[in-house]
């Protein structure tokens, strides 16, 4: 069987060196994290992203020395595609590794890029690093395909049970990569071209991120509104046979957020408008703001019942973007966070299901275990985990003097109003 090369193990690349490794494949797992390849070494993972946890038959050899990825026959990138400071797609990770692969590639190698990327990076970005470091052509010696992962965290999607895109730079590539991708994926579906595999990845993404904020924007306008709750507006258009409900709130994780910055890019470089999904991402990110507030008008009316504190850490409720999983990627919050903090708030973050070392790495803030771990002016509720609400309106008022607030931007509280604590919701 093909040996193959999996750089970057991350929560894409991982999943696909382990789902490989058990499928029979010879897998050499190359990342330039010594300390997470130390991890791997010591505790092999689980078949985590391909279907049930098993543990893997055949164990990726795990590296950090690039030379190991001469021999392969293909080599996989899954590599972190950020945005930078001022949200333009940022693909050094996708060149530095084409620039990797370029020396150590032999003749006849098969390349495969698994990032997110903007249409036509693959050719324009990745392949010219591969071919200046090799001194190799495309097509006359190595080949190149594209696939986008669609791993979907704490949900029943999996890589096995996901339809996966794949893509060659000539059909006959593509042909080889599907046969070699049915090992570990039950359906597939062949790609056109590679551009259009790269353009379909940012647009599922961007249109997802449209249709939240088309129920965000709703929602925060009805909020004030006495007629108006937009909960009840969603339960009657939801009656239609062709609604499709989304829920109002923080727009978090890597993709959502992210890629349809890189559909933008593309489009606004060559000339054409790419105002809508501008206006959505707009929209989306004032939603922190919109908490902010909702956070500053609930201490405004507890200032009103108490005559001076110096108490000011908030119990913010769920770290993890999605419910029930573990994932910490929220710019959202750490902006969130950091706004609380300007408004001279201490944060504190409480989550049953994230590593609390992780959480504090992630967020700058200090963890607690438990709602009365010490006093503070109210609660946050950031993720509707299945385990919240862990306590009830009478709990916090318990736990913390004078009449603290609770803000509750997922709903996980039925009531709308208590004696004992000031209530705010999205």
């Amino acid at each position: 069987m093909d040996q193959i090369g999996i750089i970057g193990l991350g929560y894409v690349g991982l999943p696909l060196a382990t789902a490989f490794a058990d499928a029979g494949h010879p897998v050499v797992g190359y990342d330039i994290k010594r300390q997470k390849i130390e991890r791997l070494r010591a505790k092999p993972p689980m078949v985590t992203g391909v279907g049930p946890a098993d543990r893997a038959e055949g164990v990726p050899e795990f590296t950090s020395n690039p030379e190991r990825l001469r021999d392969c026959d293909v080599i996989i990138t899954a590599v972190p595609t950020p945005l930078t400071e001022t949200s333009e797609p940022d693909l050094s990770n996708v060149r530095s590794a084409g620039r990797t692969i370029g020396e150590q590639l032999r003749p006849g190698t098969t390349v495969v890029l698994e990032s997110t990327v903007y249409p036509g990076a693959t050719r324009e970005e990745f392949v010219p690093e591969i071919e200046r470091a090799s001194g190799l052509s495309l097509g006359d010696d190595f080949a190149v395909g594209y696939s986008p992962e669609r791993l979907v965290p704490g949900e029943e999607r999996s890589l096995r049970n996901s339809v996966k895109p794949v893509s060659g730079h000539t059909d006959a590539v593509r042909s080889e990569l599907m046969d070699l991708y049915e090992s570990v994926v039950d359906e597939l579906y062949p790609a056109p071209s590679i551009e259009s595999a790269e353009a379909a990845k940012c647009l599922e993404n961007a249109q997802r991120d449209l249709n939240i904020a088309l129920i965000n924007e709703f929602a925060m306008a009805c909020n004030g509104v006495d007629s108006l709750d937009y909960e009840d507006v969603l339960s009657v258009a939801d009656s239609k046979w062709n609604f499709v409900r989304y829920s109002p709130g923080l727009v978090e994780g890597h993709c959502i957020p992210i890629d349809p910055y890189f559909l933008i890019e593309r489009l606004e470089r060559l000339g054409r408008s790419a105002s809508l999904m501008r206006e959505a991402r707009a929209v989306n990110e004032s939603v922190v703001d919109f908490i902010v507030g909702l956070v500053e008008d609930a201490l405004s009316e507890r200032d009103e019942h108490i005559d001076g504190t110096d108490e000011n850490r908030l119990l913010a409720c769920g770290l993890a973007y999605k419910p029930n999983a573990e994932d910490l990627r929220s710019e959202a919050k750490r902006r969130l966070f950091d706004e609380l903090r300007d408004r001279g708030l201490e944060p504190i973050g409480y989550d049953p299901h994230v590593d609390a070392a992780d959480a504090t790495a992630a967020f700058d803030l200090p963890m607690w275990s438990s709602l009365d771990e010490g006093d503070a002016v109210g609660v946050l509720m950031l993720t509707d985990h299945d385990e919240f609400p862990p306590f009830s309106f009478d709990d916090v008022a318990a736990a913390y003097s004078g009449r603290p607030i609770v803000v509750d931007t997922t709903r996980v509280f039925d009531e709308r109003s208590t004696p004992g604590v000031i209530y705010r919701r999205f």
